[in-house]
């Protein structure tokens, strides 16, 4: 995998070894493990390079931790990733996960996080990849008044297949979970989103919202937005939208005719659709990142 840091601390996993790094005294590694601390704006990239294999990463973020965190991942043969993520109370931790597997076969990710009260974090997926996958991501706020805000854009062409289950876990009182999916499926491309959103018995005053959303493009292309609700308190708010559409002819037709070929259309109605998940999110690295990812969908 080519280094390409957006910032001066970065760590390159390859099959579980560290093959380069370069870590400030704010950021500690034991194995395959992150260990944050420090009460300044710490960034970091990681890159994780699997072939064949599974393999596992883990960060833990100390109390009243900010950082921002980009990871590249880059997983091929049917490699299987697990991530874990502990987020300690106060911490305000933005993640922005960027998928470049260019692999046919089937690889997996699962990726978990528990976050304690008053936590803060932002998390987004550009999963516009050439490969396809099953993507498990289960995050759970278990301590009070701690927020979860999760953006994905994600898109399936060619032969590929992607599914994405997405659940946020609502295990104390006053706590919030917000997720915005949305995706694109083309050709004979297949896509599948189920967001979930779960409420526990007596986590009063808690959140649940999602948005679920895939367009397709072409006849034999597939997509399905599935939006759960499991909610078992009733002093809660919670409200859910998904839906199917497929591409207006006519925007395309309209984009030719102004002289622009077939491939250079689909791909800026591809990033006109996808574009709503960058206008939502108020942390500028991660914007900075989607809008990075989505300028070189289908080029």
């Amino acid at each position: 995998m080519e280094n390409n840091s957006v910032y001066t601390n970065y760590i390159v996993f390859s099959n579980g070894e560290v093959i380069d790094e370069s870590l400030p005294g704010a950021i500690r590694r034991k194995g395959n493990s992150l260990y944050f601390s420090g009460y300044q704006k710490t960034d970091c990239h990681v890159f994780l390079n699997a072939d064949h294999i599974e393999t596992d990463i883990n960060y833990y973020f100390a109390p009243s931790t900010q950082v921002n965190l980009v990871e590249t991942r880059l997983l091929n043969n049917n490699a299987v990733l697990n991530r874990k993520l502990v987020i300690g109370e106060n911490a305000q931790i933005n993640i922005f996960n960027e998928n470049h597997s260019d692999d046919q076969s089937l690889i997996n990710f699962n990726d978990y996080g528990e976050t304690a009260a008053n936590a803060s974090v932002q998390i987004g997926y550009a999963e516009l990849s050439d490969a396809s996958i099953r993507g498990n991501a289960e995050y759970s706020m278990n301590g009070e008044n701690a927020q979860i805000r999760l953006r994905m854009a994600a898109l399936s062409d060619s032969n590929e297949e992607k599914y994405y289950r997405i659940n946020l876990i609502s295990n104390a009182p006053g706590t919030i979970g917000i997720m915005d999916n949305y995706g694109v499926s083309k050709d004979s491309g297949k896509m599948t989103i189920d967001g979930i959103g779960t409420i526990k018995k007596g986590m009063h005053k808690s959140e649940s919202h999602q948005t679920n959303k895939i367009i397709v493009f072409d006849k034999d292309a597939y997509a399905s937005a599935n939006p759960y609700l499991l909610i078992d308190d009733y002093d809660v708010a919670a409200s859910h939208a998904a839906g199917v559409g497929k591409m207006d002819a006519s925007h395309l037709y309209y984009l030719e005719s102004r002289g622009l070929s077939k491939r250079q259309a689909m791909q800026l109605i591809t990033y006109g659709y996808l574009k709503p998940v960058v206008d939502i999110v108020d942390n500028e690295m991660i914007k900075s990142r989607f809008e990075h990812s989505l300028s070189k969908v289908g080029a």
